[in-house]
């Protein structure tokens, strides 16, 4: 503002003193904040809340103004001189409403300016009117706490009322602390508001209010039940937490080696709470369990009973044809509790007055699995374990077969092998090769299988089997079993005597094993008379149930070997009586 000196000097009176400090003293309190550069125009706020209607006042020239630029001024070059090759957007208006948030420069421009200046400016800032984050706690004797959260909003300062016809307090972020504690005279509720501030100012700016309700001591906070879920996932019951007072959730393990305490919200988390760790092992570590409830005045905290998760492992073998699971459990040696074993999650099992044990289950198959679970009772909280459903895939090793006969049968090898001890579907069955190794030729559903697979000149043959139970695990390698090839040796007689004497009354080819074998006998006319595909039946010396006649015979006899080779001999033979 200038003053011209000549004009100044009529004042020069006691009275016209007084008429000048009354014009500076409300020009001061208008509120108004004049533009930064030639003082041409006032605005009523230079901060406040979206949306907020910005009025233009004193104007000392005919102007116009741009209400949007985000370019400081000062970063253009031409600004007093020539605005216009930075701002275009101007307009006579002088009320504008600001609905974004944001920084603005108001431009005012006007051509009859002093010194060829053309411009002026002021700056507004325009942040978002939301409401206030705080929270609010109860403490003893009538003394609440108030926790405003300053990273949630752009407010620089907020008013608190805290509805007990108390004077209004004011923080501000800059030199204040977020927390105040207050003292009501009286018990009772309140309601408490906290307004959000811009410059001191409340224009458009948002406020919150939360109902507190004093207290005269802290409650005993109460755990009703603790369950695992899984290895890395417990849920916590307990009674309903008073909003009022902090509540802090403590998970320890029992050697100390772990430890996370969590705040919980009574908002969200009134009575339960499920929490997860992937450093925490809850099925096989025994962890402690407790929540303190504290006041945010004095930090006294109180705490619940301590409940404990209880620890499980299990086992698992076959004992001859059966599966025997044992469960191992423990937990803290308190002498406070009760453990029961339950299966299938509903039946009572076993139950038990230490810390430590191992309980069994016998099953006759894999299919007979059920859920397990153990739980302990801490005064009057329930500690539930994890649910166990023994995983027997991969983890067993069923007893091997002891026993297997073989037969060759037209060039094939026919096995013949123990019934599985357990339950099956799926033999497999190896054989010897020459280096001494074994290899697998094929299963079977039952406890026989063909080998058809015959290599000639072969005198030995060695097999192993294994199987694969009903839970997918694979059997020990049954013991190795050997046959041999004793192919037969044709040692036919010249003669036979059929005569019922008991020697020599058959014609045969003798001892040993004989392939695809087929023996033909032919009268000295070359008529077929006798014609048998089994070694051990020989020729008796009839024909269709009648004595032959003694004399001369023609024969033939073939067979093959292991390697499929065919041998054929033909000779003749007398027929004695």
């Amino acid at each position: 503002m200038k003053i011209d000196a000549k004009a100044l000097s009529k004042f020069i009176t006691p009275f016209g003193v007084l008429i000048l400090l009354l014009f500076l003293f409300s020009n001061h309190v208008s509120g108004q904040t004049q533009s930064q550069l030639t003082a041409n125009f006032e605005v009523d706020h230079v901060i406040g809340c979206a949306p907020f209607t910005l009025n233009i006042t004193n104007v000392k020239a005919s102007t116009q103004f741009d209400y949007l630029n985000t370019t400081d001024p000062n970063n253009c070059s031409t600004f007093q001189q020539d605005p216009g090759q930075c701002f275009t957007n101007f307009q006579a208006e002088q009320q504008f409403e600001y609905t974004q948030p944001g920084v603005y420069y108001v431009i005012g421009i006007s051509q009859s300016l002093p010194n060829g200046e053309q411009s002026d400016y002021i700056k507004i800032t325009v942040i978002e009117a939301i409401e206030p984050t705080f929270n609010v706690f109860a403490c003893t004797n009538n003394e609440v706490f108030l926790d405003i959260d300053f990273t949630q909003d752009s407010y620089d300062s907020y008013s608190i009322d805290f509805g007990d016809g108390s004077p209004i307090q004011t923080i501000n972020k800059a030199t204040d602390s977020n927390e105040l504690p207050y003292t009501y005279a009286a018990a009772g509720t309140y309601n408490i508001n906290v307004q959000g501030l811009a410059s001191g100012n409340a224009t458009n700016c948002s406020g919150f209010t939360k109902s507190i309700t004093t207290l005269d001591s802290s409650p005993t906070p109460v755990i009703n039940s603790l369950k695992v879920l899984d290895a890395t996932t417990i849920e916590i019951n307990y009674e309903s937490l008073d909003s009022r007072i902090v509540h802090t959730l403590i998970i320890e393990s029992e050697d100390g080696s772990q430890t996370d305490l969590i705040t919980l919200d009574p908002s969200t988390n009134a009575t339960s709470y499920t929490y997860t760790n992937s450093n925490f092992d809850f099925v096989n570590t025994v962890y402690s369990v407790k929540i303190e409830s504290t006041t945010q005045c004095d930090n006294t905290a109180i705490p619940s009973e301590t409940v404990h998760t209880v620890a499980v492992q299990y086992s698992s073998t076959y004992v001859n044809s059966d599966i025997q699971i044992d469960f191992d459990f423990t937990t803290v040696n308190n002498s406070a509790y009760e453990i029961v074993f339950f299966e299938n999650d509903n039946s009572t099992a076993n139950k038990f007055t230490t810390n430590t044990g191992t309980t069994q289950r016998i099953l006759s198959n894999c299919t007979l699995v059920e859920s397990y679970y153990f739980e302990a009772t801490f005064g009057a909280a329930i500690s539930k374990s994890a649910p166990i459903i023994p995983d027997l895939s991969g983890t067993l090793s069923p007893p091997a077969i002891q026993s297997m006969d073989g037969e060759l049968v037209n060039a094939t090898f026919e096995l013949e092998f123990n019934q599985a001890p357990v339950g099956t579907s799926n033999y497999r069955i190896y054989k010897k090769n020459p280096d001494d190794t074994f290899s697998a030729i094929g299963t079977s559903s039952s406890p026989e299988f063909t080998d058809t697979n015959l290599r000639s000149g072969q005198l030995e043959l060695c097999y192993t089997v294994a199987y694969e139970d009903d839970c997918g695990n694979t059997s020990e390698m049954s013991p190795e079993f050997c046959f041999l090839l004793s192919v037969g040796t044709i040692r036919l007689p010249n003669a036979f005597t059929p005569n019922g004497d008991g020697i020599n009354d058959t014609f045969t080819v003798g001892d040993g094993v004989f392939i695809n074998f087929q023996m033909q006998i032919f009268d000295r006319w070359g008529n077929l008379i006798f014609n048998s595909t089994n070694p051990s039946l020989g020729w008796d010396g009839t024909y269709n149930g009648t004595p032959a006649s003694i004399g001369g015979y023609a024969y033939r006899v073939s067979f093959q070997d292991a390697g499929n080779t065919t041998i054929q001999q033909t000779g003749t033979l007398v027929l004695i009586r």
